[in-house]
């Protein structure tokens, strides 16, 4: 039989990715990029399942969310959980995605780490099936971790695969998994926690000021995932580097319109990035500045910002303002 993997790189999908390989099946993993998920910069996205399907020696496809993803955060048809995540209609459109993968490579099913009553909205036995169905899949997930408690599957059914081989676990526990990962010898999964965006109440505030700024856009998102974010206005935003890394990543994310703030060139500071969804006044440059000299210096009086355009993706020196630094009490009335 040939399968297609979700492989997030996390332990549940790593497992019932061995245990379906293990099984003989001629399996190719997928994998997903959000921007919503939690990477810290010190491994690129998607590591950690590169290397559980180098691991259990099978392909990899990588499938990036697109701006359609987003349509779906902003209008749920099954609502949220308890903050911006719409687990539901997230999984419906992975499987969507997975489906189409699936029918161009003549795969047969598709395999998951889903383990019932783990997730609170996505993973009961009632939202697990009404997500087959508005997938276009009834009958073709396979969950190995939870077969035993769930009626077959077709390729269970039809005997492809062996299902006295899977196993009947359920709840938010890990333990049973983290023993059968010794068991299998399988290592390099990712940690086995909440790894969405969309759930962390803090982020969640930035998410809300896009929505309701007509900001919400792949670019800007990842603008909003990399340092500090300030509300200088209903329609305009300042970003701003946390460090070296920060700075490169906000540099390459600027788009045509953007005004980009650094320090002087042998001074070392953050780069902040003003973006609006339509146009960025004096008053608002003036203001980043001051807040990109505190960063800079934050017991000088005065320090020199150096301001620059971004026309056509061309960077134009504007001007250099020597800024006062604004005080601590505005400056926490501005941060998302």
């Amino acid at each position: 039989m040939k399968a297609l993997a979700l492989l997030s790189g996390g332990l549940d999908s790593s497992l019932a990715l061995k245990m379906i390989k293990d099984q003989g099946v001629d399996v190719t993993a997928l994998h997903f990029t959000s921007p919503f998920c939690r990477c810290d910069g010190s491994k690129p996205c998607g590591f950690s399942a590169k290397e559980i399907s180098a691991l259990v020696n099978v392909e990899i496809k990588i499938k990036s969310a697109d701006e359609s993803y987003l349509e779906i955060i902003k209008n749920p048809r099954y609502g949220y959980g308890q903050n911006y995540n719409p687990c539901i209609d997230c999984r419906i459109y992975k499987f969507k995605s997975a489906k189409k993968i699936m029918e161009e490579i003549n795969a047969l099913s598709i395999v998951t780490g889903e383990v019932l009553g783990q997730r609170p909205k996505s993973q009961q036995r009632n939202t697990l099936f009404l997500i087959e169905k508005e997938a276009g899949l009834t009958g073709l997930i396979v969950r190995p971790l939870s077969a035993q408690l769930l009626p077959e599957s077709i390729p269970e059914r039809e005997k492809w695969i062996d299902r006295s081989k899977f196993l009947n676990i359920s709840g938010r526990g890990r333990s049973n998994q983290i023993k059968l990962a010794k068991t299998l010898s399988l290592k390099g999964f990712s940690c086995p926690a909440g790894g969405c965006l969309l759930t962390d109440p803090s982020f969640c505030k930035r998410i809300k000021d896009l929505l309701e700024s007509n900001m919400f856009n792949l670019n800007t998102i990842n603008l909003a995932k990399k340092g500090r974010y300030f509300k200088l206005s209903n329609n305009t935003k300042l970003f701003v580097g946390r460090n070296e890394q920060d700075n490169e990543i906000l540099k390459n994310l600027t788009k045509n319109s953007d005004i980009i703030l650094t320090p002087s060139p042998l001074i070392p500071g953050p780069t902040g990035i003003i973006r609006s969804s339509t146009n960025i006044d004096t008053a608002d440059i003036k203001t980043s500045a001051q807040i990109i000299a505190r960063y800079i210096a934050p017991l000088n009086p005065k320090t020199d910002v150096h301001i620059f355009n971004n026309i056509n993706g061309k960077i134009t020196p504007l001007e250099i303002i020597s800024s006062q630094l604004i005080d601590e009490q505005n400056l926490k009335l501005l941060q998302v």
